[in-house]
């Protein structure tokens, strides 16, 4: 197929809106991923953690945006065969975009589990000798904090979506149509590499 056909009918109706919210929701996502990953460091504050919550909310946000075009475009009949085969594209990237957020979740709940905030804004060491769970010397159960429990509803959040998005619609991954060829050998520079693969080359974007 032609790529400037196919270019085309990327920037344009329902599938544009749904490739510049992909798009959106890879840089949200990959954003948050960077900062998952210095939980417990040395970098680890509050005001990290605060922005990891306003970065997953953000990628939340646009994934409930994102579905509720997704699956309106594919109820429809598609103006093209090729209208179809982009959509159908930017399902499978979209539900494989949600379980590399959802992997983030998780590991997030888990480092904040091991290094709690909640005593104080000094970056936590873990020394083994104690961690959330235990129960309190008064007698109470056991106990999480603030952070663990709002991981929790995110995790929901986002699994419920996935469920959903993979309930309606039946698209096996391996019937979507490659659309470009592989990224440059690892011996290319960084410069080549962001040519190919945009602003989130080696995250979420990946063209399938």
């Amino acid at each position: 197929m032609a790529p400037g056909r196919r270019d085309a009918c990327r920037g344009r109706g329902t599938v544009g809106t749904c490739a510049r919210a992909q798009v959106a929701l890879c840089k949200a996502t990959a954003g948050h991923r960077q900062l998952v990953l210095q939980l417990g460091g040395s970098g680890d504050s509050p005001r990290l953690r605060e922005e990891r919550c306003r970065r997953s909310a953000e990628a939340c946000e646009l994934s409930v945006g994102l579905r509720r075009v997704l699956l309106a475009g594919l109820r429809q009949a598609p103006a093209s065969p090729l209208e179809r085969q982009e959509l159908e594209r930017l399902w499978v990237l979209f539900l494989s975009a949600l379980e590399l957020f959802l992997q983030d979740l998780y590991r997030a709940q888990h480092l904040c589990q091991l290094f709690s905030m909640q005593g104080g804004g000094v970056a936590p060491l873990c020394t083994g000798l104690g961690c959330w769970g235990l129960p309190s010397r008064r007698g109470g159960g056991p106990s999480q904090p603030p952070a663990t429990q709002c991981l929790e509803e995110e995790i929901e959040q986002v699994r419920a979506t996935l469920v959903e998005m993979e309930s309606r619609a039946n698209i096996p991954p391996w019937t979507v149509e490659a659309t470009e060829t592989a990224q440059p050998a690892e011996r290319s520079s960084t410069r080549e590499r962001v040519a190919w693969g945009g602003p989130c080359a080696g995250y979420c974007c990946g063209v399938l």
